[in-house]
């Protein structure tokens, strides 16, 4: 009864949707149609159950696939010099490079992460009451990012485990 969504159009598609219309939309038809097609408010068929399969396989797709969006508010003095920022995405940091003259709506990749784009906004710095931030990031979100970074993958323990136990006999 799962039913599988190959691709980005398709899923959409399934929702009766265009990828350009965005995640927030696929969220709301997909709400729309699972409210129509849930067993308590439609006698459960084999052909309501399955487009309900269909429409909840469309939608795992989209949030597997779909780019994360972060943004971050910069001042426009900050924009004009450039700047390396860290953030966060969950407890994972993310860093994105800022180069000079960058304008308001930018939008840039995260530094080795494909899937995260970042969406620069610019403030007025006229009348800002807050700390400045340092045009780096600080030790410890730097620190994080490098030990995210420079963390050995599953494989590569597993093989050290399996070296170090054929060392040992």
């Amino acid at each position: 009864m799962t039913s599988r969504v190959e691709s980005m159009d398709a899923a959409y598609a399934v929702l009766g949707l265009a990828p350009p219309d965005g995640i927030e939309a696929a969220r709301a038809a997909f709400r729309g149609r699972v409210k129509r097609l849930h067993p308590d408010v439609t006698p459960p068929t084999q052909a309501t159950l399955s487009e309900l399969a269909r429409i909840v396989a469309a939608m795992d797709f989209i949030r597997a696939h779909a780019p994360v969006c972060l943004e971050i508010e910069i001042t426009t003095d900050q924009a004009a010099r450039g700047l390396t920022r860290t953030l966060r995405h969950g407890d994972k940091p993310v860093l994105v490079r800022i180069p000079a003259g960058t304008r308001d709506g930018t939008s840039l990749p995260a530094i080795g992460e494909p899937g995260i784009q970042v969406t620069i906004r610019l403030r007025i710095g006229a009348g800002m009451t807050d700390t400045p931030q340092p045009d780096f990031p600080d030790a410890a979100d730097l620190d994080a990012f490098m030990h995210e970074f420079s963390r050995p993958s599953v494989n590569a323990r597993l093989a050290r485990w399996i070296r170090k136990a054929q060392s040992a006999a």
